[in-house]
């Protein structure tokens, strides 16, 4: 019981996580971007030349991650507290 609904779950989330990878080509392209702008002399553009891809990468990181199975979590074994 417990699979089949975590597979539920995962089935519902995966078509409205898959539109990010669209931006993983797209930072990696503003990454190109900025490089051209930092060579004709903007200086700023050095900070951007790396961050873009940085977060194109850390997409790609959150959406494996949280692709992950993840354990349910039983709290029956957990003692009730009282609020005071």
């Amino acid at each position: 019981m417990k699979k089949e609904m975590q597979m539920l779950m995962t089935k519902e989330i995966e078509p409205k996580r898959k539109w990010l990878l669209l931006f993983i080509p797209i930072c990696f392209a503003m990454g190109i971007v900025e490089l051209f702008r930092a060579f004709d002399g903007i200086d700023r553009s050095w900070l951007y030349v790396f961050e873009w891809p940085f977060f194109g990468l850390f997409i790609y990181y959150m959406y494996w991650k949280l692709g992950q199975p993840q354990e349910v979590w039983d709290e029956s074994d957990d003692p009730k507290r009282e609020v005071d």
